[in-house]
């Protein structure tokens, strides 16, 4: 037990659990797909005329833009890494995506006590125009599943 919870303050290890998860996942999805269609003899883009296919595509896309942002942040200052965990726990409770909250969740949580340093001296417009993107993205894709949701 004291191993998970000191395993859960190690920000070097969340970062790596979650690079590794946003990074597989997607192509999870994707190998899954591919596997469900090719059975079933349709065409992948006819699978992704289905609105939750095509919504679980978006959100699998979206793991993968973090990806690039997390290696960003982590390349700044810690201050940089605690504002997009912070974004990334949003984004991922916004996604519905359970296991990317908790792990950005704990991730944040293990940065919080990091000193306070200037937002991305070097990456900042990158970072912040990757996190305004994801940021509308994962609002369409919220305001999608309560419409789906709702028929």
């Amino acid at each position: 037990m004291n191993a998970l919870l000191y395993a859960l303050r190690d920000t070097q290890r969340l970062r790596t659990f979650l690079f590794w998860y946003w990074l597989i996942s997607p192509f999870i999805f994707f190998f899954y797909q591919f596997a469900v269609s090719r059975g079933e003899n349709v065409d992948f883009r006819e699978m992704l005329n289905e609105p939750a296919i095509a919504l679980a595509f978006i959100v699998s896309c979206m793991s993968l833009m973090m990806v690039g942002l997390l290696r960003a942040a982590e390349t700044e200052n810690e201050s940089t890494e605690r504002t997009f965990g912070m974004f990334a726990v949003a984004q991922q409770l916004l996604t519905g995506n359970i296991p990317g909250f908790l792990l950005s969740y704990f991730y944040t949580r293990s940065l919080w006590d990091a000193p306070r340093e200037p937002f991305a001296p070097r990456l900042r417009w990158v970072i912040l125009a990757g996190m305004a993107l994801l940021g509308l993205l994962s609002l369409v894709t919220l305001l999608a599943y309560i419409k789906l949701a709702t028929g």
